[in-house]
């Protein structure tokens, strides 16, 4: 590590405290909403509110930003949300110490290496060239709009057998972007290094362009771990131009998002296992007849006819015995669109017993849950079917059991 880099450590919801940065850094973290940042003084300003984590580094200055969570449970949960399947606790070794860059480092080296040891696909890729000699088939259209009807170079559309696929692309490019990002120590660096070695003639992905998707295959499905690896190493880094010479290379997460995606896959898993089935991010309904008032919650379970549950999930710590109203507001526009009885938050921390709020006017009950992210990925998981195992006790009317008869809800504190 460079001897003479400024180096400085904030941690995730931490209170405010003032600290040491340049203008530029002060300015990347207020414009980039990584934090609060205001002025006390010289180069001394007040953080706070510090709601993204990963890593930033600006010139001779370098924030490395920590999770409340352990970095392995973050990583699990992470993994989990991506594709459960695959996902396993005991797949990557993690040292307690490294930051969440070196962990996705890591997994992401493990991943490519395991590919480059079985061969790196090659796909048909198809071109269109101008060529002193014929190769191919002769683009009629082209050859005429072009060349006046000379015969040569040659318009011609030809296929190859190549390694420059999207496949390979996007796995170098993410190989490339790692290697730009801070942090990282050489042993890594070097691993990373070697295995671009053997993508080379494999173009890069230009940043700014939307990455590919892909159809999983015979062929290709031992790519699909590493390649959503590499998605959230391109889609949550970054390396540009602050100013003049002066280089921004960060990569950030989102905790809020990396809960609501563990929460919402973990839960519309157990939904499955019981009965109906679960949506994610449900999008094309409104709450008013006008259609302007957009509805999209993150996740609904259905029964055969209709909508059997409404559940939120919600990154806010609360130590105290109450939850934000906004959120209750929110889920309650749920309910009363949809025609249901109740409506379920999932909050990161909160008290230990399940808080339900009757509402005034209506049957409605807005149920607030916690979970306890500092459980082991076998801990978190059970939680997560206890609570699916819950809310479909709490009296879904088309839930295909024995008895179909509305049910008063109940809760326990198990899994909660």
């Amino acid at each position: 590590m460079d001897r003479s880099m400024r180096q400085l450590e904030l941690f995730e919801g931490s209170p405010p405290k003032q600290h040491t940065l340049s203008n530029d850094m002060a300015s990347t973290l207020n414009r980039m909403r990584i934090a609060t940042v205001t002025p006390v003084g010289g180069e001394q300003w007040t953080v706070s509110n510090v709601r993204k984590i990963g890593v930033i580094r600006i010139g001779d200055q370098q924030i490395l930003i920590r999770p409340k969570v352990p970095v392995s449970r973050l990583f699990f949960m992470m993994q989990y949300a991506l594709h459960p399947k695959f996902w396993r606790d005991e797949e990557i070794q993690l040292d307690t110490d490294q930051d969440l860059l070196s962990v996705m480092a890591v997994a992401f080296l493990q991943q490519v290496s395991k590919i480059r040891q079985n061969g790196i696909i090659q796909g048909y890729e198809t071109f269109n060239d101008a060529l002193p000699m014929m190769r191919g088939r002769l683009d009629i259209a082209a050859q005429i709009s072009r060349r006046g009807g000379l015969a040569l170079p040659a318009e011609v559309v030809y296929d190859e057998f190549t390694t420059d696929v999207p496949e390979n692309r996007m796995l170098v490019s993410a190989l490339h972007r790692l290697l730009k990002l801070p942090m990282l120590d050489p042993g890594i660096r070097a691993g990373l290094r070697k295995l671009t070695q053997s993508f080379v003639g494999v173009k890069l992905h230009i940043p700014g362009q939307e990455l590919p998707t892909f159809r999983y295959t015979r062929i290709n499905s031992r790519y699909r771990q590493a390649i959503l690896l590499s998605e959230v190493i391109l889609r949550n880094s970054s390396v540009e131009q602050v100013k003049g010479q002066l280089t921004a290379s960060a990569f950030l997460l989102d905790m809020w998002r990396i809960f609501e995606d563990f929460v919402t896959v973990a839960l519309a898993d157990s939904f499955a296992a019981i009965d109906g089935k679960a949506t994610r991010q449900e999008t094309g309904t409104f709450l008013d007849k006008g259609g302007k008032l957009a509805l999209r919650p993150d996740l609904v379970w259905h029964g055969s006819k209709q909508r059997l549950a409404i559940i939120d999930a919600k990154y806010k710590a609360s130590d105290s015995a109450n939850y934000p109203n906004a959120d209750i507001y929110q889920m309650l526009a749920y309910c009363v669109r949809f025609g249901l009885d109740a409506g379920h938050l999932i909050y990161a921390k909160g008290p230990e017993d399940v808080l339900s709020h009757d509402v005034i006017g209506h049957q409605t009950t807005v149920h607030c849950h916690a979970v306890d992210l500092s459980q082991p990925p076998s801990g978190l998981l059970k939680q997560m079917s206890n609570l699916a195992s819950l809310i479909v006790d709490s009296g879904s009317r088309e839930f295909t059991a024995s008895n179909p008869a509305p049910r008063t809800p109940r809760f326990n504190n198990t899994g909660s």
